[in-house]
């Protein structure tokens, strides 16, 4: 028995253990922040592309030099040698005659080391500003990834926040409507309302009662969303305990300066520049130091002949290589002259629409604070409406459809109010998102 019982403690423990692991709580848009630098697999992706752009350029770096070493060992069995005919009185024979003398050595032993590099060489020098310029955009567009993440994850996360408080809002209404609906089935008893009214305080609950299950598939939906943004396995479930917090006070002055994609659009244009002042300089010659030597055994007893000297060889000098002009290197030098123009108009382009974005975002917290504001005095007066409505109601001084349309209209500016909220807070995260990450 207690082994049983000791087994059973420890069963428990681990279950509480797995789940546990299985859920994951945010209380805040900051943590969320922070858990997604970390297991963020397009993040991870984007400082991957960053360390191979800075590996490039080191590669670009150690390629200035050109530095080579071809080594080459060679066997060769001349298993038939070549002939060569001599005349025959050479060897005591009669004029016009020819004799067939084998030349050469069987077996031939070569090694031999040429080491090089450049002295000059401007279109390795071009290409190293070109891998600099690459190495830059990488971490620019990183960036501006993470930017859009954030962004995207904000508007997911506040929406879970205000269908969460809108579900809340529905429940406590649906226990409202369920009262009415008692109250308008009593007075129906009582020969004081029709049919109808009873029927519409009915149709009423069973509208809420479907709103109320519409708004929790919603929030599954956006739980999804962000589980993707933030790469978090389906299995995983999510808790996010903040709520909507009233806000109070305008901010005023608000700045917003990212220009990320205008740093992007002339890094692209230098990048542009690189590209035709490499065609440019490949047109150039280039300068090389060259060594060269070699070792040979000649013998026709067998390979490495311990009585056959090996034979040595060795130069050093400069290589002057030069490309010859043609066709093909001037069209590609054309072409990156306009992708260069190309650039340059994107570049003017993305400084108008990245400075006109900054403002939108200026322009989106007014306008969502005026929402907000306006929901917010449309919801006192909806409440104090119902709160009068139902008070007549109750002294049969008014019929049971204005009183559901008190009712309604109170809901409504509730739940509109939760999503005025929601924006306003959204549009302030983007603001903050803009000014943090640039």
């Amino acid at each position: 028995m207690k082994h049983f019982i000791f087994f059973t403690i420890i069963y428990l423990l681990l279950i509480q253990t797995v789940f546990a692991q299985t859920e994951i709580s945010f209380n805040s848009l900051d943590s969320v922040f922070v858990f997604t630098e970390k297991n963020s697999q397009t993040l991870k992706t984007g400082k991957q592309q960053a360390l191979l752009s800075k590996w490039q350029k080191i590669s670009t770096q150690a390629g200035i030099l050109n530095f080579k070493v071809p080594t080459n060992f060679n066997l060769t069995d001349n298993i038939a040698q070549q002939v060569t005919f001599l005349p025959g009185e050479a060897f005591g024979g009669l004029p016009g005659t020819f004799k067939e003398v084998t030349t050469g050595q069987q077996y031939v032993g070569n090694i031999n080391i040429a080491p090089q590099f450049d002295i000059v060489n401007p279109s390795s020098w071009a290409k190293l500003k070109s891998a600099s310029i690459n190495s830059e955009l990488t971490e620019v567009n990183n960036l501006i990834v993470k930017k859009l993440l954030f962004e995207s994850i904000s508007i997911t996360y506040y929406n879970i926040i205000s269908l969460q408080e809108q579900i809340i809002i529905t429940h406590k209404s649906l226990l409202i409507a369920d009262t009415l609906y008692l109250n308008v089935q009593n007075k129906y008893s009582l020969g004081i309302v029709r049919q109808q009214d009873l029927n519409d305080a009915q149709i009423n609950k069973i509208n809420l009662t479907d709103k109320l299950e519409q708004l929790k598939l919603s929030l599954q939906q956006q739980y999804l969303s962000i589980k993707i943004l933030c790469d978090i396995s389906s299995e995983t479930e999510i808790v996010i305990t903040e709520k909507l917090q009233f806000i109070q006070q305008f901010t005023n002055s608000i700045i917003v300066d990212n220009q990320l994609q205008y740093k992007s659009s002339l890094l692209k244009v230098d990048q542009a520049d690189a590209d035709v002042l490499t065609n440019r300089m490949m047109q150039l010659p280039t300068l090389s130091f060259i060594y060269y030597n070699s070792y040979q055994q000649n013998s026709n007893v067998r390979f490495f002949d311990s009585n056959i000297d090996w034979i040595n060889s060795q130069y050093l000098g400069l290589k002057f290589s030069m490309f010859f002009p043609d066709v093909n290197r001037y069209m590609i030098s054309q072409i990156s002259k306009i992708n260069k123009t190309i650039s340059l108009q994107n570049a003017e382009h993305n400084k108008i629409q990245n400075d006109l974005g900054n403002k939108q975002l200026v322009l989106d917290y007014e306008k969502t604070f005026s929402q907000y504001t306006t929901t917010f005095q449309i919801k006192e007066l909806k409440e104090q409406n119902y709160m009068l409505a139902l008070n007549q109601f109750n002294a049969s001084i008014l019929s049971s459809d204005k009183l559901l349309i008190a009712f309604n209209d109170m809901l409504v500016s509730r739940l509109n109010f939760s999503v005025a909220m929601s924006n306003l807070l959204i549009t302030q995260s983007k603001i903050n998102i803009n000014n943090n990450i640039k």
